[in-house]
């Protein structure tokens, strides 16, 4: 069973980093969820829908759906940026094992995330929209943010892919490893030879 997976890891290494990449969007997600829910009914749950302060930053987030009360939205920010530092951290050590600069990382990773959110609550303010008009408010609340999303993930993948979680070229992990595998061939090599050089210089019998 552990030769079959790690042949299939070994042969389809891009899909597995994308499954990872999903599981951990996944769990990251649940957890999200779960602090969310438990901010706004419990902890936030007096000023759940209390009044926006009167504001161009936040008359922009009520525009794509991210101001519908204080409490929610104390709940959203909290939740979402644990929800984000769960998904950096697992996708950095076991999705791809990055080890470029962490600093760097981190911050292109925040500017992702606030492009991320803007953009899918505009989507999924539009969206909403849009089912409305046809009647499928119903529809358009279940599938809407799965959708979203979903959708979402055809830039978050490659970025943090290729631009956020990279990784140093092979050819440079091969040769800071080449010495070291050679340091410990070489006494291998020099026991299995050792035999056959003494008895060719052993003497003869006549």
């Amino acid at each position: 069973m552990a030769e079959q997976k790690q042949k299939f890891t070994e042969k389809y290494a891009e899909l597995w980093k994308f499954i990872k990449f999903t599981i951990v969007g996944f769990s990251s997600t649940l957890v999200e969820l779960a602090i969310f829910y438990l901010l706004q009914y419990v902890v936030f749950k007096d000023i759940a829908h209390a009044p926006m302060p009167d504001n161009a930053f936040f008359d922009f987030l009520s525009s794509i759906g991210l101001a519908e009360g204080l409490g929610i939205f104390y709940a959203y920010v909290i939740s979402t940026t644990i929800g984000y530092i769960i998904a950096f951290i697992l996708n950095r050590k076991t999705t791809f094992k990055a080890d470029s600069n962490v600093v760097l990382s981190t911050i292109l990773y925040i500017i992702m995330v606030i492009f991320t959110i803007v953009a899918t609550a505009w989507i999924g303010t539009k969206f909403q929209n849009f089912m409305v008009e046809h009647d499928m408010k119903s529809l358009g609340d279940i599938i809407g943010k799965p959708l979203v999303a979903t959708l979402a993930t055809a830039w978050t993948y490659p970025l943090n892919r290729f631009v956020i979680h990279r990784h140093k070229k092979p050819v440079e992990e091969e040769a800071a490893e080449a010495p070291v595998e050679a340091a410990v061939e070489a006494p291998a090599e020099a026991a299995a030879e050792a035999p056959a050089k003494e008895a060719a210089e052993a003497p003869t019998e006549e």
